[in-house]
């Protein structure tokens, strides 16, 4: 008889000399528990412990880099496991067209950073920052009239400028909230940021590009590399200017001032799809 421990979610045995492990995720884990409490010896084992073989016989997506399982996604060999992962596998399930979702995974699998490659996704998803058809995601910036930062008063943000730092000329602390790097922010969090002028573009970033995110803070980050493809119209961005003196210019537009923007927003976003091939 195998040697094994079930422990919660997980599984060790001692097969063929070798220390086993495996948890919940892999396809075969019931199966496995099952063999090993019926006194299963090492040549039924050891078919059921590889990960390939029984994704293989649960395939429901493949292509040359990630096979996709009933609750497994396998990206060039590795099982991934975190939240985008298991988004992919639902929508699977779902019958949806997974295609942007495995273009921003391969894409977030090129950044260096552990703790970006695991959270990226879902803290976008909390911000709204949408996920465009190649992969890469939206987000906004406050810059001046002149389109020079608010920080330096020397970069521009023109519509069509790309943005580059060296990656280690940014501060990768996930801790700190204002430091070295090119700033990006959610929709909702443009009132926080000078609050009373300038105009507001549309960023488009490369998650491999993203050096730091406050995981438990507001929906700002830090990138070394973003283009601006867009800049919203002065009506759906005053939002981003909670001063009233500002929304003066503005007490012609009938409505709800929040709920128009939004409204405009969703708009663009599907217009940008269209005008920037995203």
């Amino acid at each position: 008889m195998i040697p094994f421990i079930i422990s919660g979610h997980t599984v060790t045995a001692f097969v063929g000399g070798d220390l086993k492990t495996m948890d919940s995720s892999h396809p075969n884990f019931e199966t496995v528990c099952d063999a090993l409490m019926r006194g299963a010896d090492a040549t039924q084992l050891l078919p059921l412990l590889d990960i390939r073989r029984a994704l293989q016989e649960r395939l429901l997506y493949e292509d040359e880099s990630i096979q996709i399982g009933y609750d497994t996604l396998i990206y060039r060999g590795r099982p991934i496991h975190n939240y985008l992962a298991r988004s992919i596998i639902k929508m699977v399930h779902k019958e949806m067209d997974v295609g942007p979702w495995l273009q921003f995974l391969k894409r977030l699998e090129r950044n260096p950073d552990d703790e970006i490659r695991d959270h990226l996704f879902e803290w976008l998803e909390k911000a709204d920052m949408p996920i465009t058809p190649d992969g890469c995601f939206l987000a906004y910036k406050k810059v001046r009239d002149d389109y020079l930062s608010f920080h330096d008063g020397e970069t521009r943000n023109h519509v069509g400028t790309s943005l580059f730092l060296p990656r280690e000329a940014c501060d990768p602390d996930h801790f700190r909230y204002c430091s070295s790097g090119l700033h990006f922010c959610s929709y909702n969090y443009l009132p926080a940021y000078y609050g009373n002028s300038g105009r507001v573009v549309v960023l488009k970033i490369d998650p491999a590009d993203v050096v730091a995110f406050p995981k438990d803070h507001a929906a700002k980050g830090r990138a070394y590399r973003y283009t601006v493809v867009d800049e919203l119209p002065r009506d759906e961005a005053r939002f981003a200017f909670p001063d009233p003196v500002y929304a003066t210019d503005y007490d012609d537009i009938p409505g709800d001032p929040e709920d128009g923007a939004r409204v405009g927003i969703f708009r663009r976003l599907r217009s940008w799809t269209k005008k920037f091939g995203l």
